[in-house]
């Protein structure tokens, strides 16, 4: 799995060039999922471009609103996306927990709502930079898994980005990547009765240069992109390396 996470960057145009471009120059793969989540505001056009020229990209959103039966101005609900064939969503990023305060209980309803709709959660846990050197990364991180507890692992996809990396250019190193990538399957096989190894991928300052490297562990599963997925040729030729 190889997502684009746009956040809040480009415009309708750029989505039609990226779209077009990434969806001629991609080896697509069965195995290997190619995710486009951009900005709400273009999802429905996203839609309706990767219909109309057959594209192998699938389409995500990078968030979901759970608000019950009531009225939330400005949310995005999980019938929303559905209506535009929505298959991937992202939950819980750091971003949203630090600006939107998010927390557990929040994080679970979406996951909860998005499963409804057979929509796959890509959820979203990583460390700021004191836990890291105070050495409590895997105590964190476990504290931020233990709400998948009643979710089925096959629908489930965990994204892992330290915070401290996330748009730093600062990505951790293979050896640490993989260190946290089997604690985190480790621990949901064992903690959370998991049937199988959950899929993880690795995100934060994620670049052509680091690519390859990053995903020569059999521990990642593969990539959650950033900045560098804004350029059509770089994340195609990501993509085509992994």
């Amino acid at each position: 799995m190889i997502v684009a996470n746009w956040k809040m960057n480009g415009s309708k145009e750029e989505v039609d060039s990226w779209l077009r471009f990434v969806s001629s120059n991609l080896s697509p793969n069965i195995d290997n999922l190619c995710i486009f989540c951009p900005p709400s505001c273009y999802l429905d056009y996203s839609s309706s471009l990767i219909k109309e020229i057959s594209s192998p990209v699938q389409l995500g959103s990078q968030n979901i609103n759970f608000s019950g039966n009531s009225a939330l101005t400005g949310g995005i609900s999980s019938q929303m996306l559905k209506d535009l064939s929505a298959e991937h969503v992202l939950i819980g990023h750091s971003e949203q927990r630090q600006y939107f305060n998010e927390d557990n209980d929040s994080l679970k309803s979406k996951i909860t709502d998005a499963l409804t709709k057979d929509i796959s959660p890509i959820f979203c846990i990583g460390e700021p930079q004191e836990i890291k050197t105070d050495n409590r990364t895997k105590d964190y991180l476990c504290r931020q898994l233990e709400i998948l507890e009643s979710f089925d692992s096959n629908l489930i996809t965990i994204a892992y980005e330290p915070i401290w990396a996330i748009g730093s250019g600062e990505n951790a190193d293979n050896s640490y990547i993989e260190e946290v990538h089997s604690h985190i399957k480790e621990f949901c096989c064992r903690e959370l009765n998991f049937k199988e190894k959950v899929s993880v991928v690795y995100g934060g300052s994620v670049k052509l240069e680091n690519c390859e490297e990053i995903l020569s562990s059999s521990e990642v599963d593969g990539l959650l992109i950033g900045g560098a997925s804004l350029d059509p040729d770089t994340f195609s030729k990501i993509y085509n390396l992994s």
